[in-house]
């Protein structure tokens, strides 16, 4: 069954407005994670699906395809495409709205009452006001009475009907017949040039103001006319519905040299170039004698850029609004001239605010495409970008080529993530190996951004991690005399090295003499993953309570389950055995001389005031003689 292209305005539900029936129906013998198909030939099925999705423009059916046009593609239908395999969605089809006759644009020609007479000016744009109202902009003269013989006012003109554009001049008619669809509005506001220039000597007449602008804003009466923000060509002029072919206006700006277009009820659609301040270095112009801000425009005399009854037309140049027509006459035999109230400039002095959107119609703006830098990371290794703080970010990532073609399990994918409030967001990386093409694309308030592309190598860290330093003691003398043992500036010294940086270190005397509670003390490695301790006795009136052999253990906080604790000792002798503060520790660290694997007592390779042990401070500790008296301590003491 073939479905005829619908083309209207789908906002709320495209079902409804299209007329069709109920659902997509999926084959039974699918998956449900799998693609379905959708039986185009019901309405009902197709109406189903449809309900509740916004945004569907168009609608065709054709060999078992249905073919869907939005504005956007929406999450909605993003997820209707990855359900159905048959349908077809085609970005960038706009909500169209039926033409009629009363669509009121820029360049159209408008009737003027003034008194028992009347006249003929031209629309210049379409739009609307800060309440959203709608409005047109035009030459401020034709909202005036003016006196023939003394330029002065004699009041304000009434806003009429538009003119019927079949029967207008611009397309080769006599004009001023009315389109019959209502009063346009009213005169917002509306002024024309400054004081009149009177008299012969131009020396008495008032200085140009900045406030001397050719400038009117009627009040658009909604319930007559519907505004669109384009300027007519006069192509469909014969229809009397000059919204059918127009030029888009997006924006209001200043004019620039060279070409330049104006669209009126008496000449239509013209060309002309603007006059370089090179040759006409002037901001006002008498009009009427009356000064207007503006800028002149220049055309062949036999094709001229405007004529009366084009005042108020629309001046622009591409899709920027410059001008309305204010005056004009001939510049030499050969030259037309016109002068236009410059738009900008009037809109500033009036205090107009124009918007080509309806307020509140405008379309979001888009936010910042992400930003993410190519990367390497390790396999399932964590990615990371910017966006807009909230944004939800998809992220896509395909295989390169040769990685598809290898042994490697190198696949597709996408992910969605939401940025944080400091715009962060990250993603785990592919598993498999290899070089991918990455892009990241934001979406805030429905708006997506542009998508930003990325390249990201997945490998292993193929680097091996330094061995861990072989842990060390030095018990330094191994054997002291008692007397020597009592001296602070002597005693015995723990070096161990061989830890992790910060890693706490503690050291225990395990066990000594029966008199001897043991203790317990704590240090941090240092940035060599070295840590020192210093013995010494206290009670110099009994150095032969320290009499023994002291067995040392040190662990560090992050030791294994099977690893072993560092063991040292050293012992204090009677002072006629003794060899006093030497160098008893320049054995290898055993009681019985032999190697130990290095966990023995140890030697003195890390000697007491050793380069590597610059800035080491030792740790301080007590050592309790029968529970009461304080006989040993461990303390803090900095080496040279």
């Amino acid at each position: 069954m073939q479905k005829k292209l619908v083309q209207s305005s789908l906002a709320l539900s495209a079902a409804a407005a299209l007329g069709l029936g109920s659902a997509f129906v999926a084959s039974p013998a699918m998956a449900d994670s799998a693609p379905q198909k959708l039986d185009v030939q019901s309405d009902a099925q197709v109406q189903k699906a449809l309900s509740g999705i916004e945004g569907v423009n168009a609608y065709g059916a054709d060999g078992g395809k249905l073919n869907i046009g939005v504005a956007k593609k929406t999450s909605e239908i993003k997820d209707l495409e990855k359900k159905f395999d048959n349908v077809n969605v085609t970005e960038g089809v706009k909500e169209l709205k039926p033409y009629e006759k009363n669509d009121l644009v820029g360049g159209a020609g408008y009737l003027v009452k003034a008194g028992e007479s009347g006249g003929a000016c031209s629309t210049g744009f379409s739009g609307w006001d800060g309440d959203g109202k709608p409005v047109v902009l035009t030459a401020g003269h034709c909202s005036k009475i003016i006196n023939e013989q003394t330029n002065e006012f004699d009041g304000d003109s009434t806003v009429d009907q538009t003119e019927q554009p079949s029967t207008s001049e611009a397309n080769g008619g006599e004009g001023f017949k009315p389109s019959k669809n209502g009063v346009i509005g009213k005169w917002g506001f509306h002024n024309f040039g400054g004081d009149l220039l009177e008299g012969d000597d131009k020396e008495k007449w008032p200085n140009p103001s900045e406030s001397d602008i050719d400038f009117a804003v009627i009040n658009v009466d909604d319930s007559n006319y519907n505004v669109k923000s384009g300027i007519t060509d006069w192509k469909t002029a014969n229809s009397d519905d000059l919204a059918k072919s127009t030029q888009e206006i997006t924006k209001v700006g200043a004019h620039k040299e060279g070409s330049i277009q104006k669209s009126g009820r008496t000449t239509g659609q013209t060309e002309g170039e603007v006059l370089p301040r090179s040759e006409y270095d002037f901001d006002y112009q008498n009009v009427g004698g009356r000064w207007v801000h503006g800028f002149g425009v220049t055309a062949p005399i036999d094709k001229p850029f405007s004529q009366p009854g084009d005042s108020g037309g629309g001046v622009y140049q591409g899709s920027t609004a410059v001008g309305v027509i204010s005056g004009g006459g001939d510049l030499d035999a050969n030259t037309s001239f016109t002068w236009v109230a410059d738009l900008d400039h009037s809109l500033e002095e009036s205090g107009t605010d124009f918007n080509l959107e309806k307020p509140g119609d405008e379309t979001p703006e888009a936010p910042a495409a992400p930003k993410v830098d190519d990367q390497t990371v390790e396999p399932e290794g964590t990615l990371t970008g910017k966006a807009e703080a909230g944004a939800e970010v998809e992220v896509k990532w395909e295989a390169a080529k040769a990685e598809k073609n290898s042994t490697q399990a190198a696949e597709d994918g996408t992910e969605k993530v939401k940025a944080d409030k400091d715009g962060k967001f990250s993603i785990e990386g592919p598993k498999a190996e290899g070089d991918y093409k990455f892009s990241a694309t934001a979406t805030v308030d429905g708006q997506e951004s542009k998508t930003t592309e990325f390249d990201v190598t997945v490998q292993k860290d193929e680097s091996e991690s330094p061995a861990p330093a072989e842990r060390e003691i030095s018990v330094d003398p191994k054997e002291i005399s008692a007397s020597d043992f009592v001296k602070e500036d002597k005693g015995v010294t723990i070096t161990v090295k061989g830890f992790d940086e910060g890693e706490k270190v503690t050291l225990k005397v395990a066990s000594g003499p029966e008199n001897v509670e043991g203790i317990t003390l704590d240090e941090t490695a240092n940035e060599n993953g070295a840590a020192a301790f210093s013995i010494y006795g206290t009670s110099d009136s009994d150095p032969s309570a320290y009499l023994g052999k002291y067995d040392l253990d040190v662990t560090g906080a992050n030791d294994t389950e099977d690893e072993d604790a560092l063991n040292g000792s050293f012992e204090v002798v009677a002072d006629e055995d003794g060899n006093g503060g030497g160098n008893g520790g320049d054995d290898d660290g055993n009681d019985d001389g032999n190697n130990d694997d290095g966990n023995g007592d140890g030697g003195s390779d890390l000697p007491r005031t050793g380069a590597e042990l610059t800035g080491l401070a030792a740790g301080a500790g007590l050592l309790v003689v029968g529970g009461t008296a304080v006989v040993l301590t461990m303390r803090r003491k900095k080496n040279n």
